[in-house]
């Protein structure tokens, strides 16, 4: 029989409790996988691969707190995520669950005083949750340790191998003993997640969510084709046009996010940014604000954004496409929760239909081409507000007594009816309509449904981390490439570089091609195996026109930085 209902666990009642009186009474495809595992075996290494708002967090959550003796104080539990949102979000859903018990959970990061967080440590931790950096702070001064730990949790994994945070993670490894537990949560399986559970985990248990859930049916998708200079104006465009636009904007770097917030906030909008140049407290005030409606439009970073549950979002804009397609999912998750409809819009350039295409097909998404509005459409829409608004005005209801108010309806009662419509007319356009009186339309241009455009002549290149200077030949390629299904004769093209493999093959059979190498040993050893964005015969021309260069013109989105100063740099943009 399925599980329908945590009742069906075998947890504590006070964390049954704890979950009904919050209205949590149905486990997600995740929990319903993972708790039972997590619940039943007292030595357990495991991977949870799921998206974010699979709910992962209550998956590892509840079992961590069932194993918990509440009558030692040491710590048991260590989670690790990589930024302080999503350490807060994580301590937030933990003390809910727990708050009929007595397990102490501390939140550790940086940014804030380090002090405080020695005494909350010396007071008793129970469950720590907290970021690579500052946790090896502490481990390194000794403030924390974790010789009676039983659990390590290292959640959204990729995203901190993405963020350059494998040395960290090793040396928190190094500080943890040797029995423990690691419960391992990722949306992707990148090497550096395998290299993880061949070095440091015991024949881990692997469950993963369906592939449905990586993006919510409650969310509406769109992209609109609008090139860079233009955007700032049809981001508005869509701003005015929504009854009532609260959501999150998505730039690339700290830079953009600063610029488009403060360029909003001019033109009059309730906006605020969020990025890593931010220190922590001004970080979390921002994100209070938001969470109270103290204004409707937040621009930020993804990294910055990660962790981030903010409920009733409307919309979340994509400034630009994001790098990896990972990225996507994450952004998008952002709206359309708890039942609750959300609209998503990705902004892109006529050179990345097949990017868009890409990301349709891996995740089953139906994505479909939006116009910006046009000026009649926004001051259509625009007019109806103010019309609704008007109404309201119009109601019986006490105004404030003050001489001044007074004052102004005497004004009031000197206008004729026509003065009084247009005085009316003016304050009305000057709240809903200002800045759209004498603007004129701008051809954005007509989006290509990428659904009718995508054709079976498609191609995607296909890169593999190894080259020639591991020995691989041409041919090695093509046996390795003998895999169920695949008509060899499909294969387009195989390069073979100093470092680098590259594989040319139609788009629809790339997906099942990729999944099947990643299982297959190259000369003996497995092979890291990505998809490369964007258009595989620009690559092979571009690369041509440089013999005798190494240099991979068409690298991977989502390939790590290899050393600390690139890790840095990386750090650096968000």
């Amino acid at each position: 029989m399925s599980v329908q209902t945590f009742d069906q666990f075998a947890l504590a009642e006070s964390f049954k409790k704890a979950l009904s009186e919050v209205g949590i009474t149905e486990p997600t495809e995740i929990q319903a996988k993972a708790i039972p595992l997590l619940l039943t075996q007292n030595h357990i290494d495991f991977h949870g691969q799921a998206q974010t708002g699979t709910g992962k967090t209550l998956a590892f959550g509840l079992p961590l707190l069932q194993n918990i003796n509440q009558n030692n104080s040491n710590p048991q539990a260590l989670v690790v995520a990589p930024t302080r949102e999503l350490v807060l979000q994580i301590c937030e859903s933990l003390t809910k669950a727990a708050r009929y018990t007595s397990i102490s959970i501390v939140p550790i990061y940086g940014g804030v005083s380090i002090e405080r967080q020695i005494r909350d440590l010396r007071h008793g931790a129970q469950i720590i949750v907290g970021t690579p950096g500052r946790l090896n702070d502490h481990l390194r001064r000794k403030t924390l340790v974790l010789k009676e730990l039983v659990t390590l949790v290292l959640d959204e994994a990729d995203i901190m191998l993405d963020m350059g945070f494998r040395q960290e993670i090793d040396e928190i490894l190094h500080f943890t003993p040797k029995n423990r537990n690691i419960w391992l949560f990722s949306a992707t399986v990148k090497q550096g997640i395998e290299d993880i559970k061949t070095e440091h985990m015991t024949d881990p248990v692997v469950v993963r969510s369906s592939k449905q859930q990586t993006t919510t049916s409650n969310t509406k998708q769109y992209y609109c084709m609008v090139p860079s200079k233009l955007r700032l104006t049809a981001l508005c465009r869509f701003i005015d046009q929504a009854d009532d636009f609260y959501g999150v904007i998505f730039c690339q770097t700290k830079v953009l996010a600063s610029e488009v917030a403060e360029t909003l906030s001019k033109r009059g909008y309730s906006v605020s940014a969020l990025h890593g140049d931010m220190d922590q407290n001004m970080r979390n005030a921002v994100i209070a604000k938001f969470r109270a409606k103290e204004f409707k439009i937040l621009v930020a970073t993804d990294v910055a954004a990660r962790g981030i549950d903010v409920s009733g979002l409307t919309h979340v804009v994509n400034y630009s496409l994001p790098e990896d397609q990972e990225s996507y999912v994450h952004r998008i998750g952002r709206t359309g929760r708890a039942g609750k409809e959300g609209t998503a819009i990705t902004f892109i350039g006529r050179s990345e239909t097949r990017r868009m295409q890409q990301l349709a097909r891996r995740f089953s998404a139906d994505i479909k081409p939006l116009e910006v509005p046009r000026i009649e459409q926004i001051v259509e829409s625009r007019t109806q507000q103010a019309a609704q608004y008007l109404a309201t005005l119009t109601e019986e209801r006490e105004i404030m007594a003050m001489d001044s108010v007074e004052t102004l309806k005497l004004a009031i009662r000197k206008l004729d009816e026509g003065q009084l419509a247009i005085a009316c007319t003016r304050l009305l356009v000057d709240k809903f309509l200002k800045g759209y009186e004498c603007e004129q339309d701008i051809n954005f241009g007509t989006p290509t449904d990428i659904t009718r455009s995508s054709s079976g002549d498609d191609k995607q290149e296909i890169m593999l981390h190894i080259g020639s200077e591991d020995g691989v030949t041409r041919q090695d390629i093509v046996h390795y490439c003998k895999v169920d299904g695949l008509d060899q004769r499909v294969i387009e093209r195989i390069r073979v570089i100093n470092k680098r493999s590259f594989i040319v093959v139609p788009a629809r059979v790339a997906p099942s091609l990729v999944e099947q190498l990643k299982e297959r040993k190259l000369l003996g050893k497995k092979v890291r195996v990505t998809t490369v964005a964007g258009d595989p015969d620009a690559s092979h021309h571009r690369s041509s026109e440089r013999r005798g260069s190494n240099a991979y013109l068409g690298r991977s989105r989502d390939f790590p930085p290899r050393n600390r100063s690139d890790r840095d740099r990386e750090r650096r943009r968000y």
